[in-house]
């Protein structure tokens, strides 16, 4: 019998377990691909702005063509998430997994923002191509704003560009 109780307490532990994880309001994935690469991240979340995931490198060479897309997805079951912004961004960053987010004011590649209104379900995204002519490490980001929760979810890929040599 007392074995009986001390599962019971194990399972009303459990319980209580995962009624105190947070609801997660969004799925989003990012896809960048060249000739000769591609690499794909799937959601993160903040704090901390880095997220918990190791980012994913892609390699590209200076003048390759780029193509880059995005969907964020409202995994809500029951719930509209209104003045959502989806921001995606490619900015100079210093190195490969540097926590530090880079200052958009800086060396930015490409910045694009929309505000919407995502019913249950609903998927919104981007697809765009593009080139770099300047070697270095860049971060690819796509990241929800506004959200009203307590987190903020992103997707983000490293772009290592190397001259147009790979051996440069």
């Amino acid at each position: 019998m007392s074995l009986c109780k001390g599962s019971l307490v194990v399972a009303a532990m459990l319980g209580f377990g995962t009624a105190v994880v947070r609801a997660e309001h969004a799925k989003i994935t990012l896809e960048a691909s060249t000739q000769h690469d591609k690499a794909t991240a799937n959601v993160d979340q903040t704090p901390p702005d880095w997220g918990k995931n190791p980012r994913p490198v892609l390699k590209a060479r200076a003048g390759e063509t780029i193509r880059v897309q995005c969907v964020f997805t409202n995994v809500y079951p029951h719930k509209t998430l209104e003045n959502v912004v989806v921001h995606l961004f490619i900015a100079r960053q210093d190195k490969v997994g540097q926590h530090e987010l880079p200052d958009l004011t800086g060396d930015v590649v490409s910045e694009t923002a929309f505000e919407i209104d995502l019913k249950p379900g609903a998927k919104a995204g981007q697809r765009s191509t593009l080139s770099i002519d300047r070697p270095g490490v860049y971060l690819v980001r796509v990241e929800s704003r506004n959200t009203g929760s307590d987190h903020e979810h992103f997707a983000a890929i490293d772009l290592v560009v190397t001259g147009k040599d790979a051996s440069k």
